[in-house]
C-alpha cells in the first residue's frame, strides 16, 4: 500500500511542477533564469532547465511501471540535485526564487529542503517496499489507472492555459505594452553625478550622443542573462554600467563589475543612490537607449528592442 501512496505523491508532484512550467512562456523563463542564478557559469542554464524538465517528466512515467526501482531512483536523484541547488543559493546569499513549479514562488530557504528531503526520504522507503511487478495485482491496475488520469488531465490543463495564453497575446496585439518600471522613452534625464571604477566623473553631461545605460544587480538572475546576452552582442554605441552593488558581498560586487566592463564604463552605486532617480530606474535589470540626455528606448531583454534602431556612436 505504501508503495502506491508513495508513487501516486510523486508522480504528482513531477506532474504539477512540469504543468507548473509549461502552463506559459513566463513560467518556464523565469525557472530558466533561476537556474541561471545558481548554476555556474560554464553551464548553459537554457540546456540545464530543458534536462531537468524531461528529467521530471520522465519520472512520472517511471514512476506508473510496477515492480521496479527506476522511478523512484530518477525522483531521488532530481530532488538532490535541486537540494544541491538551494544550498548554493543560501551559501551564496543570492535572493532566487523558487520557480519548481513554474511563476513565482518564495525565495529558497531551508523550508525548501526540508520539502525535497521529505520528498526524497519517501522515495527512498518506496524503493525498499516496491512489490516484484504482476499485472494481475489490483494495486498495481490501479497504480497505472491514477498515473494515467493524472497525465491527461495534465494535458488537458496545458492545453487549456495554452488557449487562454493565445487569446491574450492575440488581444494584447491591438494595444501597445506598458511596464510602469521602465522609465518611458522621452524621459529627459535630471542631472546626477557617479564615480566609475576607474576614479572618472559620468554625470548627465557625458549623455551628450548616442549612449546606452544598463543597470545590473547583485544576486539578480535575469541581470545575468541581460549581461551574457549583451557581451555575447556587443552594443554599437558608447555603454555605461550602473552596478546595484552588495555591501555585504564586495566580491560578488567586484564580479559583476569585471564582467560587465567588457561593455565599457562602469560605475558601483548603492541602492538608494540618486542616479537611479535620475534614470527612473525602480527595478533591474533595465536597459535604456538614449540619445542627447532622452530615454529613447527601454526594456529589460534584448528582445524587448526588435525593431527598435540602436543608436550608433
Amino acid at each position: 500500500m505504501f508503495d502506491l501512496i508513495a508513487r501516486v505523491l510523486l508522480a504528482a508532484v513531477f506532474l504539477v511542477a512540469v504543468a507548473g512550467k509549461l502552463r506559459t512562456r513566463q513560467g518556464f523563463a523565469e525557472f530558466r533564469d533561476s537556474v541561471a542564478a545558481i548554476a555556474p557559469p560554464w553551464l548553459p542554464a537554457p540546456l540545464v532547465a530543458k534536462a531537468i524538465l524531461l528529467g521530471e517528466a520522465a519520472a512520472v512515467v517511471l514512476l506508473a511501471v510496477p515492480g521496479t526501482g527506476l522511478g523512484y531512483a530518477v525522483a531521488v536523484a532530481l530532488l538532490s540535485v535541486f537540494c544541491a541547488g538551494i544550498v548554493l543559493a543560501i551559501r551564496g546569499r543570492e535572493a532566487v526564487r523558487c520557480r519548481c513549479f513554474g511563476a513565482g514562488g518564495d525565495v529558497l530557504g531551508p523550508k525548501h529542503l526540508v520539502r525535497n528531503g521529505f520528498l526524497i526520504a519517501v522515495a527512498v522507503a518506496g524503493a525498499f517496499v516496491t512489490p516484484p511487478a504482476s499485472w494481475e495485482e489490483p494495486l498495481t491496475l490501479l497504480t497505472i489507472a491514477v498515473v494515467l488520469l493524472a497525465v491527461v488531465v495534465a494535458l488537458h490543463l496545458l492545453f487549456t492555459y495554452g488557449l487562454v495564453a493565445r487569446i491574450r497575446e492575440l488581444q494584447e496585439r491591438d494595444t501597445p505594452k506598458r511596464d510602469s518600471n521602465l522609465p518611458r522613452p522621452g524621459l529627459v534625464i535630471r542631472p546626477f553625478s557617479v564615480t566609475d571604477t576607474e576614479g572618472v566623473a559620468f554625470t548627465e553631461a557625458d549623455l551628450d550622443g548616442p549612449v546606452q545605460v544598463g543597470f545590473f544587480s547583485v544576486g539578480c538572475g535575469p541581470c545575468r542573462t541581460l549581461s551574457d546576452a549583451l557581451l555575447a552582442d556587443p552594443p554599437a554605441a558608447r555603454f555605461v554600467s550602473i552596478v546595484d552593488g552588495d555591501l555585504t558581498d564586495p566580491e560578488a560586487t567586484a564580479r559583476l563589475a569585471a564582467k560587465v566592463s567588457g561593455l565599457g564604463r562602469v560605475a558601483v552605486v548603492g541602492t538608494d543612490d540618486p542616479v537611479l532617480s535620475a534614470f527612473d530606474v525602480v527595478a533591474f535589470p533595465t536597459l535604456l537607449h538614449t540619445h542627447g540626455g532622452v530615454v529613447t528606448a527601454s526594456g529589460i531583454r534584448l528582445d524587448d528592442f526588435a525593431g527598435v534602431p540602436a543608436p550608433v556612436a
